[in-house]
């Protein structure tokens, strides 16, 4: 297959979701042998995944929010694709590609219902997602949001180079805001007054679960680089109310660490209850505590047959080799 100049266009201030997709994409699109640059809309300050791409040898480039700049550098370059994730990259580019013959393609990963000012631009951004060439979705339920042909495409991990965890810290990771439910692991945590519980991550509740948290409920942050804090964890929990396939899941079963959810978004396309982790039935935090139980009291031979299916499931579904081959087909059936 010959080598496209592709770039990935996102407008972020952190990490999390999106910027790890953004991250692995690229890494996986370079080591096919593609000419692939990460552009940043605007200029927030230092940002932890254009460190650790520069480190890794790709390029990137930072703009300075304007649309006559973001113009200007697709028609100096003219890649020869443009992939948008975010609503503001998607809404702001696809127009701009459709102009200058470029084939877009753009990536919803967020299924979950937006509030104000954000529900105005996730209508906007699914109501232009027509423009353009292909349009994935990470979920079943997010594609069902998109008004336009989509099709399916699996968040995925680069699994080249990854350490396994032995680690024993039950952890939740990811944004502290309602659809992810950090209050229900909060509240799995009373269960459990003898054991710590580990929270990494940030967001508008993080507050209020402060002052509700029992004492056995670490509070870490947001973190720029959770390559450092997998080895410490042996189980992730993801309690979330709305999800689409979460990119904590993948990161985490990787690295040998089974995950116990509740079953939202694309999680029963990845999980096998009992198997690769749980699968629980939405808000049954009774049976998530069972789960725990069962977990912390298991045997090295149980710990292990979990962690060999977790990797297992994605080295064979859900990483870059599997993947990446596929999004590349659908550049390429385009143009």
């Amino acid at each position: 297959m010959e080598t496209k100049k592709i770039w990935l266009i996102l407008d972020s201030r952190g990490f999390g979701g999106i910027e790890s997709h953004v991250e692995h994409l690229a890494l996986g699109l370079n080591s096919a042998r593609n000419e692939v640059t990460v552009v940043f809309l605007n200029n927030y300050g230092s940002h932890p995944v254009q460190r650790r791409l520069l480190y890794a040898g790709l390029q990137c480039e930072v703009l300075d929010g304007r649309l006559t700049t973001l113009w200007r550098q697709i028609r100096k370059h003219k890649p020869d694709v443009i992939h948008t994730h975010g609503y503001k990259a998607g809404i702001l580019v696809r127009p701009m590609c459709k102009m200058m013959g470029i084939t877009c393609a753009s990536t919803f990963h967020s299924g979950e219902e937006k509030q104000g000012k954000l529900k105005m631009y996730d209508w906007f951004d699914r109501h232009t997602a027509f423009l353009a060439d292909k349009v994935f979705a990470v979920s079943t339920p997010i594609l069902s949001t998109i008004p336009c042909p989509a099709e399916l495409s699996d968040n995925f991990v680069n699994t080249k180079d990854l350490s396994l965890s032995s680690g024993e810290e039950i952890a939740f990771v990811g944004r502290l805001s309602k659809e992810k439910a950090p209050d229900r692991f909060v509240l799995l945590a009373k269960h459990f007054p003898y054991m710590d519980f580990h929270i990494y991550g940030d967001g508008p509740m993080r507050k209020d679960l402060e002052k509700s948290a029992p004492a056995n409920v670490v509070f870490h942050g947001a973190q720029t680089d959770m390559r450092r804090v997998w080895p410490r964890i042996g189980l992730l929990v993801l309690p979330s109310r709305a999800e689409g396939l979460p990119m904590s899941s993948l990161e985490a079963m990787a690295r040998g660490i089974p995950v116990a959810a509740f079953n939202v978004g694309a999680l029963d396309k990845l999980i096998q209850h009992d198997k690769n982790g749980w699968l629980l039935k939405q808000g049954d935090v009774t049976s998530m505590v069972d789960v725990v139980h069962d977990w912390r009291n298991s045997d090295p031979q149980k710990r292990s047959t979990w962690q060999i299916n977790a990797i297992s499931t994605i080295k064979e579904r859900y990483s870059a080799e599997a993947v990446v081959p596929k999004l590349l087909k659908a550049y390429t059936q385009t143009t």
